[in-house]
């Protein structure tokens, strides 16, 4: 006999007949845009989105898109496996009213030694969600800040929320967090949905901060932010319903289902998953924690891992509708509010609505992105790409005085240019050749290394300066014509930072950004961290770290017929050959279950020693971010990650 799902039974019974209710996840958070407060990569969220009978999920995470390349090479595998599933993009953004009323605000605190002192300088690239800030009324003014959701309509939308999110990491509008305000909603609105978002929401700053006065007052504050959310949205503002077992949770949905009769605003229920199962809520209390570790406990935050999770109060893993329905059931009546049924079961099927008849379905262009500027106008970028090469390519043969292998020279350089056209990176080599000619006003550059120095094309421009012809160097090791991987041109100079700072200053920091690295839970400081959690005498834990790699390289060296030089076993080869580490994990099998659920969780931002992409109007094309004050790319490119290359941006190395 099928088991029919509890959720399931409660439609039956409230509606009659064998019902499924239909549901999108229109707000979701993972580890990699949400590090410590979402948990999981967006890949595991889509793949149980899936497999829990859904056809869509969003991803809103806090302030950034960080994890949006993981999303969209996701989705474009999972339709190649033949799933129908529909990746929704957005943000769960930070709001305050109107920066420049804020920023008089911070001025007058700065004059005041004591408030002074209490005002946050902290510009990293990663922002951790601090509850106690966004869901209460907050000790501070100028610290608080509320949150709303924003979702893609269309590639138009898509856009303006990366423009949202560039400008709230730039300027006056980042303070502790990337921030926008309602004068940017206004400018970059089109295409988007919004809605009021949870208890750190913007209807919940309404009731936070007024509930003390009169309910009045709260419902005068909510419907002044619905007015204008109306007034820049229209029929795309949604009021947000939330179920869990917080009793201000339902005291603010009665207040939000209030605007709904009030101005006929659609509703909508979200899951606000945060973690990308049922199972994983106890990894994800953790790593919440291991965020605040070092940093001072936050008030709000018990730092006593729950045992079950009814202690919490809520289950924030990627629902479908018959467990949306469950929620409702079952938490409103432990909180005892009474709600209309048909009203809840219509907010929970709008979410497929709008996920299906109202967003499109598009995936974003990935189109290669170079800038305009170095291409004169009435030229195309391979008539110029060749005249500039022919050209180079005479000097440099009248310099060197050859006049036997001309037809040589040329047809090599003919060649070249031809693949380069074809593939459509002539924009790449006149790009190099602007980073070069700047280069070569200040400062030394390197002869070439690599592929690279296999390309003539890069000689006659000045890029290199190595002849390849002369020392027999291959341009089918660099750039081929059947293959499918974007060019690499390592760039040494003299002074890398001077130069990308030029660059930057010069050309603008739109259209030079460096290339972020994400850092991640290692297994060493996470056997620290966790043993530190768990109280265990750090002697123990640092016996083992200090001994496991010791132990587990030489085996895993043999394993792979390794005989010389360095290797550096992987996470699953340390766990397999170190004995030290295997008799600390069976005393202790806490931290061998957290260890292995945790490891590769994001953990901070830097940034890439050398990479940086060049380009026009970056903020348009991708969501960046900034780290003390220098804006990059929210997605990497590296040895183990390739999200720019996918994305359609070339990666630049400058070393």
């Amino acid at each position: 006999m099928t088991k029919v799902p509890k959720g399931a039974i409660l439609l039956m019974v409230v509606f009659g007949g064998n019902m499924d209710l239909k549901f999108v996840g229109l707000h979701a958070h993972s580890g990699v845009g949400s590090p410590f407060d979402g948990f999981g990569y967006p890949q595991e969220h889509m793949d149980f989105a899936y497999s829990n009978g859904c056809e869509a999920l969003a991803l809103t995470d806090h302030g950034n898109m960080n994890g949006f390349a993981y999303q969209v090479i996701h989705a474009k595998k999972m339709k190649k496996q033949g799933k129908n599933f529909k990746p929704i993009f957005g943000v769960e953004a930070y709001f305050i009213p109107d920066i420049d009323e804020w920023k008089e605000q911070y001025e007058q605190h700065k004059l005041d030694k004591k408030k002074a002192r209490k005002l946050d300088t902290d510009q990293s690239g990663t922002t951790i969600e601090n509850e106690g800030e966004t869901k209460s009324k907050g000790s501070s003014n100028i610290n608080r800040s509320r949150h709303l959701v924003l979702l893609a309509q269309n590639q138009k939308g898509l856009s303006n929320i990366f423009k949202l999110i560039s400008e709230s990491y730039s300027g006056k509008y980042f303070y502790r967090k990337p921030r926008i305000d309602f004068n940017l909603l206004e400018k970059y609105s089109d295409g988007v949905i919004a809605s009021s978002a949870c208890l750190g929401g913007i209807y919940a700053g309404c009731y936070w901060e007024n509930r003390e006065e009169s309910k009045e007052a709260v419902l005068e504050a909510m419907r002044k932010v619905t007015e204008k959310m109306v007034s820049i949205f229209g029929d795309r503002w949604y009021g947000e319903l939330q179920w869990n077992n917080i009793p201000e949770q339902h005291e603010l949905n009665q207040y939000i289902i209030q605007m709904h009769e009030e101005f006929g605003i659609e509703l909508i229920s979200t899951a606000d998953s945060h973690y990308p199962n049922q199972d994983a809520w106890k990894d994800r209390e953790l790593y919440k924690r291991l965020g605040w570790l070092g940093k001072g406990k936050p008030e709000w935050l018990d730092m006593t891992l729950p045992t079950e999770v009814e202690e919490i109060g809520y289950e924030l893993y990627p629902k479908n509708g018959n467990e949306m329905w469950e929620s409702y059931k079952k938490y409103s009546d432990l909180c005892g509010v009474e709600y209309e049924d048909e009203l809840v079961k219509r907010s929970i099927e709008e979410t497929h609505n709008i996920a299906f008849n109202v967003i499109e379905r598009f995936i974003p262009d990935n189109t290669v992105r170079l800038p305009d500027f170095v291409v004169p106008a009435g030229l195309s970028a391979d008539d110029y790409l060749e005249k500039l090469s022919m050209s180079g390519l005479g000097d440099i043969l009248h310099k060197r005085k050859i006049k036997y292998d001309v037809d040589k020279y040329v047809e090599r350089t003919q060649h070249e240019l031809k693949v380069i056209a074809d593939r459509g990176f002539s924009k790449y080599f006149l790009t190099m050749k602007a980073v070069s000619d700047k280069t070569n006003e200040t400062q030394l550059s390197g002869p070439g290394r690599g592929s690279a120095a296999g390309s003539l094309v890069a000689y006659a421009l000045g890029i290199t300066q190595i002849d390849p012809i002369k020392h027999g160097l291959l341009f089918s090791r660099f750039l081929r014509s059947d293959a499918t991987d974007y060019p690499d041109i390592d760039y040494d100079v003299s002074n890398p930072m001077e130069l990308k700072e030029r660059l930057i200053g010069e050309w603008g920091d739109n259209v030079v950004v460096p290339i972020s690295n994400w850092n991640t839970l290692q297994l060493r400081s996470l056997i620290k961290d966790i043993s530190k959690f768990y109280d265990i005498p750090f002697t123990e834990a640092n016996n083992v770290t200090n001994k496991m790699l010791y132990e587990a390289t030489p085996l895993a060296k043999k394993k792979h017929g390794i005989r010389a030089g360095v290797y550096t076993p992987t996470f699953d080869e340390v766990m397999e050959f170190s004995e030290t580490l295997q008799s600390f994990l069976k005393k202790y099998p806490k931290v061998k279950e957290h260890v292995e659920a945790l490891h590769g969780e994001y953990r901070s931002c830097s940034r890439h020693a050398g990479g940086v992409v060049i380009g026009e109007e970056l903020d348009r094309h991708m969501p960046l971010i900034a780290s003390k004050g220098v804006r990059q790319t929210p997605w990497s490119e590296g040895q183990n990650v390739r999200q720019l290359e996918p994305m359609g941006f070339i990666k630049f190395d400058i070393l």
